[in-house]
């Protein structure tokens, strides 16, 4: 659970974050609150925590300097639980679309006022704000979003190696192969080749643990890179990441058609379709030599752990989407990202996810501060401060300060951009932020193959 953090209004006075000057903080939407409601506090809840959670309170400085009302943001990893269970503030940053229906449908959310939607109706694109509608009433705003379908490199390795950025999955595969035969996996490599072996057992939740053998080598290093680094470790959301890989490879190798059956359930979770993208993560990142640490040190390694070997130069790729940057040294600022390169000749559409606003409140505090954090000046503050991109338009591309923040918000800003939804977001929570990531988790440690992890999740699904 992360630390509270308080944002009294009184020592904040005159103090806008980078991005947002007082005057515009004062006229933002939300600000113009009933003066009696001065020196009251509102409470928020999110998934956020770390550098994260830092720039999300730091955003929210000048709302309290235009309202004199005090925000206390709690980032909790187990956030799924924590609403279920009742404990969450008087709004919530969620991520996964389907607790939001869950929620609605329970009566537990506040119907959004007009003002966000106009808010959301002047900065984003009509699939955006059609997520958060139930039944005609808005109860889900966005706020962030980013491109998943990203695998991010340093292009001075590549240099150095003599490597070029793949642009079809059958060269990302020769490329893979190339490093791995170069010796690029080094002591850490898995099997045949050497290097730690691993056990795997499923724990009764389902998840995999995963243990080195005695002796084992501690992995590639900067001059023996391997060719991936593949973060699953994440706390109890352990797996969540490869979430995001099998629907990358059923975009890029199946195609939009079989990845669109597949997120609305019209075929299983085990379709043969979805079977053989997951068969095709496997050549890359499971086989042996491919991944820094093998099996074993894959299910040991968080995201964060996998972008300091990634700038070390100790692996060439991570699959990562483009918030990576939020937990990388320096803001990844010597490496780059490239799009998962398609299979066929047809433009693949990119994933994308977003994080949505919810009130639990109707309350006037609780309106004012959505409509705040709805606004065009929110969203311009939240960006300038770093780590994030936005498909809200009222945001201007060139403002956000990284290469890969600036390519996806230039991207979910277009309308020539095909996108798809994060395909496990939106699915029964049970199944998407449960059943998947601990099916794929005991996938990637080998107590499951990519049939019997799938076959598991199809499992989870509700039958009514």
């Amino acid at each position: 659970m992360g630390a509270a953090l308080a944002l009294a209004g009184a020592a904040l006075v005159g103090c806008a974050p980078k991005g947002i000057s007082g005057a515009q903080a004062s006229s933002a939407p939300g600000c113009n609150v009933d003066p009696t409601l001065r020196g009251t506090s509102l409470t928020l809840t999110s998934p956020l925590t770390g550098v994260e959670a830092q720039r999300l309170e730091a955003s929210l400085e000048a709302f309290t300097t235009c309202t004199g009302i005090s925000v206390v943001h709690t980032g909790s990893d187990m956030l799924e639980e924590d609403l279920r269970a009742g404990r969450h503030g008087d709004l919530a940053i969620v991520p996964q679309a389907s607790i939001i229906s869950e929620l609605v449908s329970d009566g537990r959310l506040a119907a959004l006022s007009n003002q966000v939607g106009a808010n959301v109706e002047l900065g984003w694109e009509r699939t955006w704000g059609e997520a958060g509608t139930y039944d005609g009433t808005l109860y889900a705003a966005p706020l962030m979003a980013s491109v998943k379908s990203f695998i991010w490199y340093s292009p001075s390795a590549f240099a150095k190696a003599g490597y070029k950025v793949p642009t079809t999955w059958a060269e990302l595969e020769s490329l893979t192969k190339r490093m791995a035969s170069a010796g690029a996996a080094g002591p850490g490599a898995t099997g045949a080749t050497g290097g730690p072996t691993a056990s795997a057992s499923a724990s009764p939740g389902g998840a995999a643990t995963a243990q080195a053998s005695p002796g084992a080598s501690p992995g590639a290093s900067a001059e023996n890179p391997a060719p991936w680094c593949l973060p699953v470790a994440d706390g109890p959301t352990s797996g969540w990441t490869v979430t995001d890989w099998l629907e990358d490879a059923i975009l890029a190798t199946q195609g939009p058609g079989a990845y669109d059956a597949w997120e609305s359930h019209r075929v299983p979770l085990n379709d043969p379709t979805a079977v053989r993208a997951l068969d095709s993560v496997a050549s890359l990142v499971l086989a042996d030599g491919h991944a820094l640490g093998g099996r074993a040190g894959s299910s040991a390694m968080t995201l964060e752990a996998a972008g300091a070997a990634l700038a070390e130069g100790r692996c060439y790729m991570v699959h990562a989407s483009s918030s990576f940057e939020t937990v990388l040294p320096d803001g990844g600022a010597d490496l780059d990202a490239f799009l998962v390169p398609s299979a066929s000749d047809d433009e693949t559409p990119v994933l994308v996810g977003g994080d949505y606003l919810v009130s639990f409140s109707d309350g006037p505090g609780a309106q004012a501060l959505a409509e705040y954090m709805t606004s065009a000046e929110w969203a311009r503050a939240r960006a300038a401060l770093g780590g994030v991109a936005t498909a809200n338009r009222r945001v201007d591309a060139s403002s956000i300060n990284s290469r890969v923040g600036r390519r996806a918000t230039e991207m979910l800003q277009s309308r020539q951009t095909l996108i798809r939804m994060d395909a496990s977001d939106g699915m029964p929570p049970e199944v998407g932020a449960h059943t998947m990531w601990t099916a794929l988790a005991s996938w990637v440690a080998g107590s499951l193959d990519s049939e019997g992890a799938l076959a598991q999740a199809e499992r989870a699904w509700p039958t009514s």
